[in-house]
């Protein structure tokens, strides 16, 4: 089963609007004010309960713009990874009671991280993207002790690999804010070449997801005013057809059964059973968050709506909640954890005057046990 995950950050109901474009761009107006209230999200009683501070150590570490930036679980063990800007990867292994630092050989990371990717095969062994500051993409073979750089690609939305062949040999990665920007290896990451150039332009086409060595989709999320949507190339990145009108902001969600999600700026999802030949809408505009949702333990998606954390049994027809109302409304992804039972969202704080130290809020916790749903 493939992993892919990644962050995506809009600074919603902040008088920071224009911070929108530090990842994406945001929903409109209209559509997150629906997010939520959709008909197809119901009126449940949502669970008792309480988000409480996660963040705990890492509360107040000096960071820049984006400090928080981004939040994993690690599904190869009870662990959870958290990027912050400019320090690298802290992780978790008491369900963020306290975070340690990662990476204390090798290459230090310092760029601001967009995305994890774990190896479905490999325990121990992942990939990190990430924007601004030094190097793009890192990959560490050692359980995060050390990691890596991989090539000169930098500024990366998302990285996504090759799973299909066992050496790891093709990896794609997107860069961030920029028309026409998606790069290839085929050497496991230490050279890159550019194979955007026949995607649309004036639109950032920046999340790529991999089928196979010459199998590809990549998501446009519209930033500039540009296409939104879901491409897809079966030469190596020589050529692109648009499969989807619906979709395409932030990375899929695979799940075990290999069904494709993938949300849109709008706050719609769409979905595929067929490697992305062919998409079909899961959930109208303005149901969801445009972060990317997650597969449940009992093989429920779930979500982000500006309220609530969401959860669906029918492949996204219909929407329960299964939180307490969210902490903030400009949370910048979810992820769960089974040990303990728990959902985790996080956002970050901006600033462009020196500093931004991690704030006490930046990841919130609500405990939730999928089993007693």
């Amino acid at each position: 089963m493939r992993r892919a995950v990644t962050g995506i950050v809009c600074l919603l109901g902040t008088t920071a609007a224009a911070g929108c474009t530090l990842y994406e761009a945001c929903p409109t107006t209209a559509s997150v004010q629906a997010a939520g209230g959709n008909s197809v999200v119901d009126s449940n009683v949502p669970p008792q309960g309480e988000w409480l501070p996660a963040t705990r150590n890492l509360a107040g570490m000096d960071s820049e713009c984006g400090n928080l930036s981004f939040v994993s679980s690690d599904p190869n063990q009870h662990r959870l990874i958290a990027g912050i800007a400019a320090n690298g990867l802290w992780s978790s292994v008491d369900g963020a009671t306290s975070w340690q630092a990662l990476g204390t050989g090798g290459d230090a990371i310092a760029n601001r991280t967009s995305s994890i990717v774990y190896d479905p095969e490999t325990a121990g062994r992942f990939w990190e993207s990430g924007l601004y500051n030094a190097g793009g993409v890192y990959e560490t073979k050692d359980d995060g002790d050390t990691f890596s750089q991989l090539g000169d690609v930098s500024h990366v939305d998302l990285v996504s690999v090759d799973f299909s062949d066992p050496a790891r040999r093709v990896l794609l990665a997107g860069g961030h804010e920029a028309a026409q920007t998606l790069y290839r290896s085929a050497d496991g990451g230490r050279s890159w070449a550019a194979i955007g150039s026949e995607l649309p332009a004036a639109t950032n086409c920046t999340y790529p997801h991999v089928i196979d060595g010459k199998t590809y989709l990549v998501g446009c999320g519209g930033y500039g005013g540009g296409v939104s949507g879901i491409y897809r190339s079966v030469d190596s990145g020589k050529s692109w057809a648009m499969v989807s009108t619906i979709g395409g902001t932030s990375a899929p969600l695979e799940t075990a059964d290999g069904t494709l999600y993938w949300v849109g700026s709008n706050g719609g999802l769409a979905r595929s059973v067929d490697q992305g030949v062919t998409w079909q809408q899961a959930a109208p505009a303005g149901t969801l968050r445009a972060v990317t949702p997650l597969e449940l333990p009992d093989g429920r998606i779930a979500a982000l709506t500006t309220s609530y954390v969401v959860a669906s049994s029918d492949k996204g027809a219909h929407w329960a909640r299964v939180s307490a109302a969210l902490p903030y409304q400009d949370s910048a992804g979810l992820v769960y954890s089974t040990q303990p039972p728990a959902f985790f969202v996080w956002h970050f704080t901006c600033g462009f005057d020196g500093s931004v130290p991690v704030p006490d809020d930046a990841i919130m916790r609500f405990d939730y046990d999928y089993q007693d749903s």
